[in-house]
């Protein structure tokens, strides 16, 4: 599995599917017509993407996740060679996107979250059989690929309706239908569950996350704004923030980068205030909350990343004469841990 350093070099890519080298991305600014006819020289740019350096291993479940504006979108765009960059190289299976990108584009295929390209007079079989034929399919090949990638959106029985008619869910299923359809071995998913009702939004995931990532073997850069969603399906996610990576890692494993804290769940037999004041002053603590529950007494406690501290609250209960009936490592709550991270960056 490729490295989770956020800054420095590239991680060792001999396993890497998509490497992206210290990529740097701007845009012209807008003026006014006035304050444009006033500008001389040559342009101000606005960077939107500042040294980016990352890795995704072969048939990895890789999560882009920010704040709007964050850079998500850039860079997704330059990963499917839709733009190219000012600075730095994107590799995809060893093909340089900048130096070969109708041999990159043969490998990815792109879902986006905002799909305009669909003919919207053209029922959803027309508009994929159009498709299908831009990446090389035709007659019977053609007809079994576009059948089966309906049965997977499940849009088998809307297959003859038109594309005007569909709802945004069903227009977000056959945008993923259409990025499968020359089977890549990359995917790009722009929020693909955006705008779908639950049910298909969880077939949606269980898609990418079983059927296209473990069976197939495939890797999936997923962007997304449901922080839920990317820690339940991707192996790691890079946080971006003001066009930087300000976290990369496993999604249980952010928390722990920014700060050294543990949380865990106690269940006592019972509680008193002398044992709370005694625990709430011990070193490294710094947080604890009480609750009743059906055994006993919760304690919901926060202290520093140490197993001393750790050992001298368990001390405590037991001169207490306090049963201690359950401990419980609480996972840090993809919310806090997205603004942790964000507000870290901001406050740096």
């Amino acid at each position: 599995m490729p490295s989770s350093s956020v800054a420095g070099s590239v991680p060792n890519g001999g396993g890497d599917m998509i490497v992206v080298d210290h990529v740097v991305k701007s845009f012209p600014m807008t003026y006014s017509m006035l304050a444009w006819l006033k500008h001389r020289g040559s342009r101000p740019r606005n960077v939107v993407l500042h040294d980016i350096c990352l890795a995704v291993g072969r048939g990895e479940l890789f999560g882009l996740l920010g704040p709007n504006g964050a850079g998500k979108t850039t860079l997704l765009k330059l990963l499917a060679t839709l733009a190219l960059p000012d600075a730095g190289t994107i590799t995809i299976d060893g093909i340089d996107t900048g130096r070969d990108p109708k041999a990159a584009k043969r490998r990815i295929g792109l879902c986006t979250s905002e799909e305009r390209s669909f003919y919207f007079r053209l029922s959803a079989r027309a508009n994929l059989e159009y498709f299908g034929a831009l990446v090389g399919l035709s007659g019977p090949a053609l007809s079994r690929r576009i059948k089966e990638v309906l049965e997977i959106v499940d849009l088998s029985g809307s297959i003859d309706g038109r594309f005007d008619s569909y709802s945004s869910g069903m227009r977000q299923r056959l945008t993923v239908a259409r990025a499968l359809l020359a089977d890549p071995d990359v995917l790009f998913l722009d929020e693909p569950t955006r705008a779908v009702d639950p049910v298909h939004a969880e077939a949606i995931r269980h898609l990418i996350q079983h059927e296209l990532v473990k069976r197939r073997g495939k890797t999936v850069i997923l962007a997304t704004n449901l922080l839920e969603e990317a820690w339940r399906l991707c192996d790691r996610v890079a946080v971006l923030n003001r066009g930087s990576v300000v976290a990369l890692g496993p999604p249980h494993s952010l928390d722990k980068q920014l700060r050294q804290v543990m949380r865990y769940q106690l269940t006592v037999d019972k509680l008193d205030q002398s044992l709370v004041d005694v625990a709430r002053a011990l070193p490294g603590l710094t947080q604890l909350d009480v609750e009743p529950s059906a055994e006993g007494v919760m304690l919901r406690i926060e202290m520093e990343k140490s197993q001393q501290s750790l050992n001298e609250l368990f001390r405590v209960i037991s001169l207490n004469g306090t049963v201690l009936r359950a401990v419980r490592t609480m996972e840090p709550d993809p919310v806090e841990v997205f603004k942790r991270v964000t507000a870290a960056d901001h406050n740096g």
